[in-house]
C-alpha cells in the first residue's frame, strides 16, 4: 500500500452545540459558535455589555463578551451554531470587552495582533500583555495566559483599528504541547470484494 500525506493542515471536529456549566455567581462569557444567538433563550437572567457603561444585551455573536449572573436555575448552558475555524475582528483604542470566538480554549501565545503574536504586540506597545477574565471562583477579574472556552475576556489596545485574529493551529514558536496530534488517512478501495472487515 502506498500512502501519503496531502496536507498539514489542522482542522478542528467539534459538534455544533457547546455546552458550559454555569456556577452561582457573575460571569464573563462569549459565544464559542457563529451565529447570532439570542440571549434571552439562552440565559435565565438578562446578559449585560459593559463595553461602554452597562446596559441588557439582547443579541451576541461569536466573540462578543458580556456578563451575566446565575442564581443556580440552570447548571449549564449551551450555545448552538457553526463551528469557526478562525476569526478576526477589530480593537479600538481603549479598553475592549471582547470574547474567545472558538470552541477550543485559547492559549494567548497564539492569539495574532496585527500580524504579531500577543507578547510581541505588547513588547511594541500595541496592545496591553495581559488579557483580563473574570474569575467566578474568587468573584474578581484576573490576568490569564489561556482563555477558556465560552469565555469573554478585556484586552487594553493602545491604537485604533487593530487587529486580533484568533487561529487554533498557531503555536508559538519553541512552545511544547500536552496535546496530541492525530492523522487520518483514507484510501478509495477499488479492489472491493463486498466482504466487511
Amino acid at each position: 500500500a502506498d500512502y501519503q500525506d496531502d496536507s498539514d493542515n489542522v482542522f478542528t471536529i467539534s459538534k455544533t452545540a457547546s455546552t458550559t456549566e454555569f456556577e452561582t455567581g457573575w460571569h464573563l462569557l462569549s459565544p464559542p459558535l457563529a451565529g447570532n444567538h439570542i440571549l434571552g433563550n439562552i440565559f435565565d437572567n438578562p446578559a449585560n455589555d459593559c463595553a461602554d457603561g452597562c446596559t441588557i444585551l439582547q443579541t451576541a455573536n461569536s466573540g462578543t463578551g458580556f456578563y451575566v449572573e446565575a442564581h443556580g436555575e440552570n447548571p449549564n448552558f449551551t450555545f448552538n451554531g457553526e463551528v469557526l475555524s478562525d476569526f478576526s475582528s477589530p480593537l479600538q483604542q481603549g479598553w475592549n470587552l471582547i470574547g474567545n470566538p472558538l470552541v477550543t480554549p485559547i492559549d494567548i501565545n497564539s492569539v495574532i495582533i496585527n500580524d504579531y503574536n500577543w507578547l510581541d504586540a505588547a513588547e511594541l506597545g500595541i496592545i496591553s500583555p495581559t488579557p483580563i477574565i473574570y474569575d467566578n471562583n474568587i468573584a474578581s477579574h484576573v490576568g490569564t495566559s489561556s482563555i477558556p472556552t465560552a469565555a469573554g475576556f478585556w484586552v487594553h489596545s493602545f491604537e485604533d483599528n487593530v487587529e486580533i485574529s484568533f487561529i487554533p493551529s498557531n503555536q508559538s514558536p519553541g512552545d511544547t504541547t500536552l496535546y496530541w496530534d492525530l492523522s487520518l488517512f483514507a484510501k478509495e478501495n477499488t479492489d472491493y470484494d463486498g466482504e466487511d472487515y
